[in-house]
């Protein structure tokens, strides 16, 4: 084993603690992968694992990449070799937050952290850069301005999108149930995302309406309204967590 100074060890074993991939670590302060996985056995305990997963353009993904889409955030710490993926919840979803983590740990083979931020606010992080690059195999977006810039991809399959609609109406979507009706709606500041959302509910029979607003000083809203017609069919197709868990049935 190669004796290390004490200030690459020190950067080693926090990087192996933040959770980046032996690669990353081994190109980044070159050392030998041999070195890095004795160090990683002595401080969790086990071999480092990298994240395993397979493209299937599934409606599985379609959820995944929805619930990235509507929440998630990116950050690349170019000194550090860091890539950071993180979805965040407010604190009355940590139950949601709870299957977001489970979701994606059991797709990516890798275990995501949950962290609460503040009393409020709630996140699941990981580092990898694998899985950081994994998202624009479906959407391309900007990284640093996501929420307005991101779009699906022409590849996407039926049961992809299907998928999608239902981890992002969970995230950016809202759901709610009033005395005698529900209100079904998706809000974004990405003109192309709630065109294309509202061309796939038209393909699967949901009828919609897109309003747009302009608030004063910030960017332009869309919102995708379901229909009083289609709220039903979305339901029934969409199966989003939130209807679910309601356990309401639309009026």
């Amino acid at each position: 084993m190669v004796l290390l100074n004490s200030d690459l060890k020190s950067e080693m074993i926090n990087r192996i603690k933040s959770g980046n991939s032996i690669n990353e670590i081994s190109r980044s302060l070159g050392l030998g992968k041999s070195t890095i996985y004795y160090y990683y056995k002595k401080i969790k305990g086990k071999k480092f694992v990298e994240p395993k997963f397979k493209l299937s353009n599934s409606r599985l993904e379609g959820e995944i990449n929805g619930i990235f889409a509507g929440d998630g955030s990116q950050y690349y710490d170019k000194k550090r070799g860091h890539y950071e993926v993180n979805v965040h919840f407010g604190a009355k979803n940590y139950w949601y937050a709870e299957y977001v983590k489970k979701l994606f740990d059991d797709f990516f083979h890798k275990k995501f952290r949950l962290n609460w931020d503040s009393e409020t606010q709630i996140r699941i992080r990981t580092q990898s850069r694998k899985i950081f690059e994994y998202f624009q195999n479906y959407m391309s977006y900007d990284p640093h301005i996501k929420h307005c810039t991101v779009k699906l991809q022409s590849h996407c399959s039926p049961a992809f999108k299907i998928g999608f609609l239902r981890g992002l109406f969970d995230t950016d979507g809202c759901i709610s149930y009033g005395k005698y009706q529900a209100r079904i709606f998706y809000t974004t500041t990405s003109k192309v995302m709630a065109h294309q959302v509202s061309s796939i509910l038209i393909s699967l029979g949901i009828v919609n309406s897109i309003y747009v607003r302009h608030p004063k000083n910030e960017k332009i809203v869309y919102i995708v309204n379901i229909l009083a017609k289609g709220k039903n069919r979305f339901i029934k197709t969409v199966k989003p967590m939130k209807a679910l868990r309601a356990g309401n049935s639309v009026r």
